[in-house]
């Protein structure tokens, strides 16, 4: 990872290099870090990412003493929907009886990220949140949407990667949208459900900072899951790529 990465920083100044939030890629972060590169640490799940062994301030006072850092940068990514959606949660509710609604999936989904949010901004960690994987909930023609991912978080300091289709759900539904609370980011999801969800083991390791070994971090079901389609969707991108590139030989040819 860490020669790929070095790679794919010369592209240009700006490229940010996306590093799998599992115990060798921090390892790889605090490497790039120390080397003034910018990184992105994709994971389903934030506070793995905020314990202080696996902060990428190590590196970054290495960095600093080595050269300008003025357009170094650094985001966790939080994918929200993947979090609760893709992983073990609904799983491990059913095998213990446990009903869980579309609600208290969300309201878990955005306590695990602003719990990880309040922790970074108390202690000044460098690395800003990045919000993904965010979902519409639209009732239809004649009823109500919303889009809890980001009215849940107005107010916070967060960076967000938003597809077009995602973009195109919000645009559809937007008559349809309630105002945004600008104080949303304070608001904490109610104590029951956090009670209820915390009975669950999957909930637990994602939002208790210590709920996990490092050694764990790639075991973590969103992050299998998440890891795995990504692995599918590189093979088929490079099938294409050497389908066309086989095409223009036989042109040329």
């Amino acid at each position: 990872m860490l020669e790929q990465g070095l790679q794919l920083a010369e592209i240009a100044p700006n490229v940010m290099v996306e590093i799998p939030g599992s115990k060798e890629g921090y390892e790889v972060i605090e490497e790039l870090t120390a080397r003034g590169i910018s990184t992105n640490n994709t994971t389903p799940s934030p506070c793995l990412n905020m314990s202080p062994a696996w902060m990428p301030s190590r590196g970054l006072e290495r960095a600093k003493a080595m050269g300008d850092l003025s357009k170094w940068r650094s985001v966790i990514t939080h994918m929200s929907a993947r979090l609760g959606n893709v992983g073990d949660l609904k799983a491990q509710a059913d095998a213990r009886g446990i009903v869980l609604s579309p609600e208290d999936i969300l309201h878990g989904e955005l306590a695990v990220l602003k719990r990880a949010y309040r922790y970074g901004k108390e202690r000044g960690h460098p690395s800003k949140m990045l919000q993904c994987s965010m979902r519409v909930s639209d009732a239809g023609p004649g009823g109500t949407a919303s889009s809890w991912h980001i009215s849940k978080l107005a107010g916070g300091d967060f960076v967000y990667t938003c597809p077009p289709g995602y973009i195109a759900q919000l645009m559809q539904a937007e008559d349809r949208l309630p105002e945004f609370d600008p104080r949303a980011i304070d608001e904490d999801a109610p104590a029951e459900t956090i009670e209820k969800l915390m009975r669950i083991p999957y909930f637990r390791q994602a939002y208790e900072f210590d709920g996990m070994q490092p050694e764990e971090f790639a075991q973590f079901g969103a992050f299998a899951t998440t890891a795995a389609e990504f692995a599918a969707a590189t093979r088929k991108t490079v099938d294409f790529v050497a389908q066309s590139v086989e095409s223009v030989r036989r042109r040329v040819a």
